[in-house]
């Protein structure tokens, strides 16, 4: 039986930057986005070309996701070409999840239509707000009604599985606000729909803004921000909404499989500018510039080296991969099955972190419930406290 595995594909490019975004995203390079293109076909065959685990032979491929940036600034050709030389270069499942982010000033009709028959089965569209006002705070390049347009465009061109990513917490939303949002999402009937609680990171223009004290760039409190997040859990479960992680609410079973892999501590592999890889407890990143990146992959693929455009490399200790699969699997609200754990590593999540695990279920901070090590509500709302410790 061939091991499951994920792959991730990063197109850089926005037509603005937002001033609250430190992904590895640029705007004003519409001028390489050919060659970036053709240097992810040729990563992609520097991969499939190697020896070993490393060419993704012994995997099957259970999702693929382009992300970013905005794939969807590229054309419908550029990015179906790219999807069909994976699918000729990786062992693609025959009903695998093949998503494409999507912001709504980049998608049209004839466009979707395009991504749907090239192959793409789910498209998650960065909505943040349907308010106007919100959507010029965070500097976003659509309004309101193009994103409405956008969801209702990709319907209409076939796709059965929408996601939306929704954000609260921006500077002067009102819980009201809060609750117009989501219960415009609920009216429109994604599959998915993903709540994201605004953080301003180090080095970015909100950043800047905030510390300085700007007007208008103060954030709402933390009492606020958690109202807003438990309302936002309120509304979308009774509306039918699966709450299935921390930030993410399913219908259907459309829970994104891609984000579950990365939930479960599982193998994928990053292709493009900045992407991270872990395969065989190996976590490895390529180099963040796009420029830089395609220089590169044209170096290596001219000497026929299959080291691509990697930056860097780390292996982890197995304490460390065990500590990093409790992180990440409490995100899921079923939390770690622990017979699962014990088959994964051959311990007991007790008996090894029985210190961590003894502070925080005094805390009620986590509970044990039917066979899985999950979160309570207090530890869902506290979720960041929690996580650290199975890092220290």
């Amino acid at each position: 039986m061939r091991k499951k595995i994920g792959i991730y594909i990063h197109f850089p490019f926005c037509i603005k930057k937002c001033g609250y975004c430190d992904f590895n995203s640029y705007s004003n390079m519409e001028g390489i986005i050919n060659e970036y293109v053709e240097a992810v076909k040729k990563e992609i065959s520097l991969i499939s070309c190697q020896p070993s685990a490393l060419s993704l032979q012994p995997y099957e491929i259970i999702s693929i996701f382009f992300g970013g940036g905005t794939p969807t600034m590229l054309e419908s050709g550029q990015l179906v070409g790219t999807l069909n030389f994976c699918k000729e270069s990786f062992n693609l499942k025959p009903n695998a999840e093949i998503t494409i982010e999507a912001n709504p000033e980049t998608l049209t009709i004839d466009k979707l239509k395009a991504l749907k028959k090239g192959g793409f089965n789910r498209i998650s569209i960065g909505v943040q707000s349907f308010n106007d006002k919100l959507l010029k705070k965070l500097g976003r390049v659509h309004d309101s009604k193009k994103a409405y347009q956008g969801i209702l465009s990709a319907r209409d061109a076939g796709f059965k599985n929408i996601s939306i990513d929704l954000m609260f917490g921006i500077p002067d939303e009102t819980i009201g606000d809060w609750e117009s949002d989501i219960k415009t999402a609920i009216e429109l009937n994604p599959e998915h729909i993903s709540t994201y609680n605004l953080t301003i990171e180090k080095g970015t223009q909100f950043w800047s803004k905030t510390q300085a004290k700007a007007c208008g760039y103060q954030l709402p409190d933390e009492d606020k921000q958690l109202e807003m997040y438990e309302r936002g859990i309120e509304f979308l479960t009774m509306a039918g909404y699966g709450h299935y992680e921390i930030s993410n609410f399913a219908k259907h079973s459309k829970k994104c499989l891609h984000n579950q892999i990365y939930w479960r501590n599982e193998e994928y592999l990053g292709i493009g500018a900045g992407a991270y890889s872990y395969i065989d407890r190996e976590r490895r990143w390529n180099i963040k510039s796009p420029v830089e990146y395609m220089g590169k992959i044209k170096e290596h693929g001219a000497r026929g080296e299959g080291r691509g455009a990697v930056a860097g490399s780390e292996r982890l200790e197995m304490k460390g991969v065990m500590g990093e699969t409790i992180m990440m699997g409490l995100r899921m609200l079923k939390g770690i099955n622990l017979q699962n754990f014990k088959k994964r590593f051959g311990v007991e999540i007790q008996s090894t972190f029985s210190d961590v695990i003894s502070r925080l279920l005094s805390n009620n901070l986590i509970i044990f419930d039917n066979g899985n090590l999950k979160l309570t509500h207090k530890g869902l709302l506290f979720y960041n406290d929690v996580s650290i410790e199975f890092l220290s």
